[in-house]
């Protein structure tokens, strides 16, 4: 298994959190779509607002690229809406998502990560009908 979908795998799939420390730089720089971060605990922030929100997140892999210290991971979430997220309260909707991750490492650790995911998408499935 390669190193981005271990940590993947052991944080999304097992709520392994022990694993932010064991493969992620503590200054990882973190490129996503509301902007870029610097640190450890954003992600830890990140994966505990999606986990409040869906606690039943499973996440699926489809594709891995490595190309030096590059990995990509293409991969589909789905997940029911049990509890707040992004300002709405649960809604019991199930929800399915696909994105993309790309991980920057130096040695073992992730140092720079881009995360990927159609945002509305998501929201889109928890609007009332």
């Amino acid at each position: 298994m390669s190193r981005a979908k271990e940590y993947t795998d052991r944080l999304w799939n097992q709520r392994d959190f022990s694993v932010l420390e064991e493969l992620v730089d503590k200054q990882v720089v973190i490129h996503s779509l509301l902007g870029d971060y610097k640190g450890r605990e954003l992600m830890q922030e990140v994966a505990e607002t999606w986990l409040k929100g869906f606690p039943d997140l499973e996440v699926t892999f489809i594709n891995t690229i490595s190309e030096g210290d590059l990995e990509v991971v293409q991969w589909i979430s789905k997940g029911t809406h049990q509890g707040d997220f992004r300002g709405k309260h649960a809604t019991g909707r199930s929800i399915s998502y696909p994105g993309v991750s790309i991980y920057r490492f130096e040695g073992e650790k992730i140092v720079e990560y881009w995360g990927y995911l159609d945002m509305q998408h998501v929201m889109n499935q928890l609007k009332e009908t």
